[in-house]
């Protein structure tokens, strides 16, 4: 997915966001943002998602902080465990096991910070967690369940800290239904998404890096990870935006087992997909 006029915007704020968080000194906010400025002004129509892998460079390396969001991760975290009570009392009572999940999977995908117009806080999600997932969701059901039975193998694309407690919780259930997963997750700190070392810490379960960008783009790919991606043999769950936002440029090698779920919290993404802005989306390809 290209740069849309809402992302320049968008990435800038987050970045003021992030300076914000790492940054005391004005002229060092200053300082980073402009040099975002200069490399958005070089690589304009660019991948959305790849603009803001730079913005995430940037920051880090001017601040000497290998992970700004270390505090809010470990925190949605927290936040998660103390609710999946909730998600699992709302799939044990779910007459439709595979919606139940599926709803559970985009309903976490709310746990993001910095995202312009996106107002998400650790503090207040549990009181609007249970009325999230009964939110109307966008998608085809019918052909996700399709794809589930048709395949055994699932190659399971994480994003956020906080969601992931969730969707370890989803890969159990799917485990339990035969399925074998692996999980894709970043191999460094990238914004709050979850990394390789940090998955390994919260389950034993099967698991690779996928690179160290927002989302999953074909030049970042460890070997490893292009191998399953490519393997017709595997069905793909992408999660939450940045996923989308880099394998749409080349879902079409995915087609008939790619299945996107996020909450679609910008609107050049929700335009994408076609469903309003903020809602919950499972999307197959």
């Amino acid at each position: 997915m290209k740069m849309a006029s809402n992302c320049y915007p968008c990435i800038l704020d987050r970045a003021k966001f992030e300076c914000d968080l790492v940054f005391s000194d004005e002229e060092k906010k200053i300082a980073a943002l402009e040099e975002l400025l200069d490399y958005m002004a070089a690589h304009k129509g660019g991948v959305s998602a790849l603009v803001g892998t730079e913005r995430e460079r940037i920051i880090k390396r001017r601040s000497n902080d290998p992970d700004p969001y270390r505090k809010f991760k470990d925190e949605s975290n927290q936040v998660a465990r103390d609710l999946l009570p909730l998600a699992g009392e709302f799939y044990e009572k779910a007459e439709d096991k595979i919606e139940a999940l599926i709803r559970i999977a985009a309903a976490a995908n709310s746990m993001e910070f910095g995202v312009k117009g996106h107002d998400y806080d650790n503090s207040s999600f549990a009181g609007v967690f249970w009325d999230t997932l009964s939110e109307r969701l966008y998608g085809d059901l019918k052909e996700i369940k399709r794809r589930l039975e048709r395949f055994d193998r699932i190659f399971y694309l994480t994003d956020n800290n906080g969601e992931v407690v969730f969707d370890l919780y989803i890969i159990d259930r799917l485990k339990e239904m035969g399925k074998r997963i692996v999980v894709g997750s970043k191999s460094e700190p990238v914004l709050n998404d979850v990394t390789l070392p940090e998955l390994k810490a919260m389950s034993r379960i099967e698991a690779i890096a996928t690179g160290d960008v927002v989302g999953t783009a074909l030049e970042a790919l460890t070997d490893e990870a292009r191998s399953l991606l490519f393997d017709p043999g595997w069905l793909i769950i992408s999660k939450g935006m940045g996923n989308y936002e880099t394998i749409s440029e080349y879902q079409e090698m995915l087609a008939g087992r790619l299945i996107y779920i996020m909450r679609a919290k910008c609107e050049p993404v929700a335009a994408a997909v076609a469903v309003p802005r903020g809602s919950l989306v499972a999307r197959p390809v």
